[in-house]
């Protein structure tokens, strides 16, 4: 749990750690079964070459993510900075992964056996060397029990109010009834007003900086409006230069909004436990 224990820098990361695991303590306690063990904790954050291209720094931020490695699985907790749990958890059983490689610049490679790969950057220095080996030891007690739970798909998305497995495709939970947005209907908001499905996804300051943006974009357009409607045709062009700009405005926002959602579950209405 804590690879290093001496030495420079050491005393710092064990803080970090420890604080981190307070934070996600209740959600462990929670969806622990009975007889799995934790291994071992790391953060990092998911990397999308996507978002990194349209949110930079911002993508960094919404994409934290706590790694939990148990005997039987490998959890990943959507988090804040510091660790602290979000409304978006999934789920991976070891015989789901192909390939768990660390690169030379310490970021994780995950391969699937549905095809999908994540790669997730960030973490600390004594916890991307020792990663490695938890999980080959893992994966070893798999193939001796030759453990292989059904699955629908091979990173599961976990209900944010009860932890069950929320099969792909299906916006309701089964076991409790906790309702989820479909990437659409956040992707449609977007659509219609940009930062509204970052609101929705629960990126509030994300949201407020999109949100400050935009207003910006009016406020530069009605410059241009005022500049040409006493030019002759001056009306028609500042209106199409409007259409244009607030379209492509409105078309990436609901694009990328429809990528970030479809990582993951959005409850509708929050949760209540």
């Amino acid at each position: 749990m804590f690879p290093k224990l001496t030495g420079w820098g050491s005393k710092g990361q064990i803080k970090q750690k420890h604080k981190m695991l307070l934070l996600i303590e209740p959600f462990l306690s929670e969806i622990l079964l009975e007889g799995e063990d934790v291994l071992f904790v790391s953060k990092g954050v998911q990397f999308s070459f996507v978002e990194q291209y349209f949110l930079g720094i911002w993508a960094m931020l919404i994409n934290q993510t706590v790694f939990v490695q148990t005997n039987t699985r490998l959890l990943l907790i959507h988090s804040n900075t510091s660790g602290k749990p979000k409304h978006t958890n999934w789920m991976i059983y070891y015989s789901q992964i192909e390939s768990f490689k660390v690169s030379w610049s310490g970021s994780v490679s995950l391969k699937l056996k549905d095809g999908k790969k994540f790669t997730f950057t960030g973490f600390q220095g004594p916890d991307k060397k020792q990663m490695p080996a938890i999980f080959e030891s893992a994966m070893e007690t798999y193939r001796e029990f030759n453990f292989n739970p059904a699955v629908t798909q091979s990173r599961e998305n976990l209900c944010s109010k009860c932890n069950q497995v929320v099969p792909k495709g299906m916006y309701q939970c089964d076991a409790c009834g906790q309702q989820y947005w479909k990437p659409s209907e956040i992707a449609l908001r977007s659509l219609a007003f940009p930062s509204w499905g970052d609101f929705v996804m629960g990126h509030t300051v994300l949201a407020c900086v999109e949100l400050m943006g935009y207003l910006f974009s009016w406020l530069i357009l009605f410059s241009i409006f005022v500049g040409l409607i006493d030019e002759p045709g001056g009306l028609i062009g500042a209106v199409a230069i409007s259409i244009f700009v607030l379209g492509i405005a409105h078309g990436i926002d609901a694009g990328l909004t429809y990528f970030i959602a479809k990582k993951g579950l959005n409850p509708r209405g929050g949760v209540k436990k």
